[in-house]
């Protein structure tokens, strides 16, 4: 079963149509304290696709349409195409100086018996020119001899590493592709909350990608979590507003495009409504350029840490490495599997030591 919220019962209901198909069952109704109606909507088959989104009445959507130009082909999800900021373009300029480009390669002294050994563990890997060097100038800072002390040194001096403190007051936003496994964090954040003996509250706005629906139902019961739908940021407001939540607030968005302005303008007003920290989730393994590319669009979204997932499903972990460094993003948290219970790592550099050192590619066992 899942909860919509509206200003008037005919509007939740349409919502709860719009998310589970024509046959959706209204369970329950109920008045809010702030004068919106909650309703609880189930269904027996699968559910079908909904409606695009309303208009948005939000402060900082506009009244016209977005004008897609060149990503007029589905370049991003399109959140919500009534919503443009006036900051969305600016952000884009900004970018187009700054975006991984060609650059001069780095020479590396052979002969140093510690820049040879750092290069045998982490060239593989990926991980960039950039990092591999500060990388290598942190493990001259070693105090142990050793591969993994000063692997482990390196980490530290390199990145600054920040896991999230889940809290009504800090709600945390997922941000990133599609196919990162954010929805997921999402669900593992909530069972690390819980763990620790505080209620989960989760919203998400993937409402348009298939399976999207059931998935949020399915983690949500399986943890015994309040879970909503959002269509709109006016939606979140009305959620937030209407139940006051007293555990920690996770809000999962859509995979987007961050070179789309309509995308870039969604986020920020769904982050303006959740009053939220936007935390990027990416995969460790994939493509290296494309991820700086989307740290550093991100960044000017207001990113500041991200969440590494997938370090169970492959060996070259270097990408999102490289993404968080070269964008200048703390890391958060690790994710290495499949199963929700078992919550998300807290991001440390003994992790990272052990990871790379242990799997190294090319090698069996």
């Amino acid at each position: 079963m899942m909860k919509f919220i509206a200003s008037n019962l005919d509007a939740a209901k349409k919502k709860a149509h719009r998310a589970l198909g024509d046959k959706a069952t209204i369970v329950s109704v109920r008045e809010l304290p702030s004068g919106d109606v909650e309703v609880t909507a189930s269904d027996k088959p699968a559910p079908a696709a909904p409606a695009p989104a309303p208009k948005a009445n939000f402060a900082g959507a506009a009244r016209d349409a977005v004008d897609e130009g060149p990503f007029k082909m589905g370049a991003g999800a399109r959140l919500n195409e009534s919503i443009e900021t006036k900051f969305s373009a600016e952000a884009l300029s900004k970018l187009s100086s700054s975006l991984t480009g060609g650059k001069a390669k780095r020479s590396f002294d052979m002969s140093d018996a510690t820049v040879r050994s750092m290069i045998e563990i982490l060239a593989p890997h990926g991980i960039g020119e950039a990092l591999l060097a500060a990388l290598i100038e942190g493990a001259r800072k070693s105090e142990i001899d050793e591969d993994l002390y000063r692997l482990k040194t390196g980490f530290e001096e390199a990145f600054t590493f920040s896991p999230l403190l889940l809290a009504p007051s800090s709600p945390v936003m997922l941000v990133g592709p599609t196919g990162a496994g954010k929805t997921s964090s999402g669900a593992k954040l909530a069972a690390s909350a819980q763990r620790h003996g505080a209620k989960a509250f989760m919203i998400t706005a993937d409402v348009g990608r298939a399976g999207a629906i059931d998935q949020i139902r399915a983690y949500g019961d399986a943890l015994g979590a309040e879970y909503f739908i959002a269509e709109s940021p006016l939606d979140v407001q009305q959620i937030l507003r209407s139940h006051r939540p007293k555990g920690a607030v996770i809000f999962d968005t859509p995979g987007v495009s961050p070179y789309d302005s309509g995308d870039v303008a969604a986020l920020r007003s769904y982050r303006e409504a959740a009053d939220a920290e936007p935390v990027l989730v990416l995969p460790a393994s994939g493509d290296a350029d494309e991820y700086v590319d989307w740290a550093l669009a991100f960044k000017e979204i207001g990113v500041k840490r991200c969440i590494l997932t997938k370090f169970d499903a492959t060996k070259r972990v270097g990408a999102g490495l490289r993404a968080a460094f070269e964008g200048g993003l703390a890391l958060a948290h690790f994710s290495e599997t499949a199963f929700i219970s078992e919550g998300l790592l807290s991001a440390s550099p003994d992790f990272l030591a052990r990871r790379l050192i242990a799997s190294r590619p090319g090698r069996i066992g």
